[in-house]
């Protein structure tokens, strides 16, 4: 039995890939402060917990197996403001120290962190040099990876660093690629409600950023190589086909038109309205689902529809979807760490 402890849980996605492996496994806690997030993650798990600040927490806890933490990424992410992360600095994306005043306390036996590609940048990675320092000072070895959800059986592409720290001889080694067997059309719901899809007046504004693309086929296709060796290359990019609000060549993800042969553009937490996804045909160019980015972060339908049976609103699943961790990197992670 895997002891759990989920720090700035989300919606659990670490609960949730233990569960699709049939790892047997104890949620000992999970600490969100997000009302509506612990709203979902209660749903999902079949649990109870409150709502908690990371920075009040103190429970002595004991024989924790597995610690997760996706901390805050805003400040660090090149999609926010750049505030940083430096300890006491007040910032959200700080709040991974707190992570280090838990793992002094309860002594896991395993910790993985997640965050964004941007935290290994020359702005912020003193932060990431700083908590791997203080790792090993408790007594961890720590390794760390940029992984790609579009590696691992998911298309969306979404690049974060994850950390695999281990008390004590850490002979851990990360999982390889696997071949993409998805596009973003296979995720796709067959009959999404018509609030989803674009209103003509909307489409009326798409201007397409190459008039050669036709679904998945662009005129150059053939050049150096064969049909299956392009579409198979295809299948593994974001696709951008045109945009709703920007010039042609401008290549922003908010009202950029994505084509379903290709891979999803990393989801955001989808906030300030109409910032989520869309795809092109068929039957219409329409705004992806909240169901469907839970499926492009590995959720199953059915955490899903529990969620979603809970009250909680588009707009909430929408930003928990964006916020969460990839379920079936830490799938891969998992497979190779402890089963």
């Amino acid at each position: 039995m895997v002891r759990v402890l989920e720090l700035f849980s989300g919606i659990g996605a670490c609960s949730q890939a233990l569960t699709n492996l049939n790892i047997p496994h104890e949620i000992v806690d999970a600490v969100e402060i997000d009302k509506y997030a612990i709203q979902s993650f209660n749903a999902i798990h079949g649990t109870n917990f409150e709502p908690q600040d990371i920075t009040q927490w103190d429970k002595p806890l004991e024989n924790i197996d597995l610690l997760l933490h996706g901390s805050p990424c805003q400040d660090f992410s090149v999609a926010g403001k750049q505030k940083g992360g430096d300890q006491n600095s007040g910032t959200r994306s700080s709040l991974m120290y707190e992570t280090l005043r838990i793992v002094g306390r309860v002594r896991p036996r395993i910790v993985i962190w997640e965050n964004v590609k941007n935290l290994l940048s020359e702005k912020h990675k003193h932060n990431f040099d700083a908590y791997i320092q203080a790792m090993g000072a408790l007594g961890y070895q720590s390794k760390y990876k940029v992984l790609n959800a579009k590696d691992y059986g998911i298309p969306q592409n979404r690049e974060r660093v994850f950390t695999v720290s281990v008390l004590g001889p850490n002979d851990f080694e990360f999982p390889d690629p696997i071949p993409l067997e998805r596009c973003l059309g296979d995720m796709l719901e067959l009959f999404p409600d018509e609030k989803y899809f674009l209103k003509p007046s909307q489409i009326g504004n798409l201007t397409m950023q190459n008039p050669e693309v036709a679904y998945c086929i662009d005129a150059n296709y053939w050049k150096g190589t064969n049909l299956k060796q392009y579409l198979e290359k295809r299948r593994r990019q974001v696709v951008r086909v045109g945009g709703l609000y920007d010039k042609p060549n401008n290549r922003h993800q908010a009202g950029s038109v994505f084509d379903p042969q290709g891979v999803c553009a990393t989801l955001s937490t989808m906030q300030g309205g109409n910032q989520e996804p869309i795809v092109i045909g068929p039957p219409q160019i329409r705004r992806l689902t909240p169901k469907e980015c839970w499926r492009l972060m590995g959720f199953p339908n059915d955490a899903f529809d529990r969620a979603k049976a809970a009250g909680v609103s588009d707009t909430q699943l929408y930003k928990q979807a964006g916020n969460s961790i990839c379920v079936a990197v830490l799938e891969a992670i998992f497979r190779k760490l402890i089963m």
